[in-house]
């Protein structure tokens, strides 16, 4: 398998690019065919779960996305860990800049766990995954955000129990979170 760009062709270019590849991709078999795929790249994320071992709690939040609205969700409403675009090739920077805009929270340590791509088949996207203790007090349904960007988020801190149990009542379905809800059943709040 081998496969070789001939052509791109920016579609849109907005809020990120959008393009038509034409790729002469060489199969298993040794046969060459030409490709056409369409990509988004719009950069990469960062992603942390927020926990807090002695309460046996996790931080959430709760944030309209449009794409989730427009594919059948009824309210548009997500519940997902806190993340953003990385932003100077950095995605520690990110994170800890994340957290501190989307829960007001002042946090200096953060474990990176690992990395995968969001959706290969139609777009750039990888995602650095990070978990993070917090010891702070949450008040829960407070808003955060930056104000500037459109962010109108509400802070959730649940038990670890129910935000896990959410994964298989459909309650979470953003799958960042999942991979880090199920991280954390693996490995912090193991039974």
């Amino acid at each position: 398998m081998k496969a070789e760009i001939i052509q791109k062709n920016i579609l849109s270019n907005k809020w990120g690019e959008y393009a038509e590849y034409e790729i002469l991709y060489t199969r298993t078999d040794g046969q060459q065919e030409i490709q056409k795929r369409e990509i988004q790249d719009n950069g990469d994320g960062a992603a942390v779960l927020l926990y807090n071992l002695e309460s046996q709690k996790i931080l959430l939040l709760k944030q309209f996305r449009l794409a989730t609205y427009v594919n059948g969700n009824e309210s548009g409403i997500m519940t997902e860990v806190c993340a953003g675009l990385v932003e100077n090739n950095d995605p520690t920077y990110t994170i800890k800049k994340e957290i501190k805009e989307e829960t007001g929270l002042d946090i200096v340590d953060v474990t990176y766990l690992f990395q995968a791509f969001a959706a290969p088949g139609a777009k750039t996207e990888r995602i650095y995954f990070f978990i993070a203790p917090y010891h702070q007090e949450i008040v829960n349904g407070s808003s955060q955000g930056v104000l500037k960007e459109q962010e109108d988020i509400i802070l959730m801190e649940i038990p670890f129990s129910e935000a896990y149990e959410g994964i298989f009542t459909g309650k979470i379905q953003d799958s960042k979170t999942i991979i880090l809800l199920q991280y954390a059943k693996n490995y912090l709040f193991k039974d």
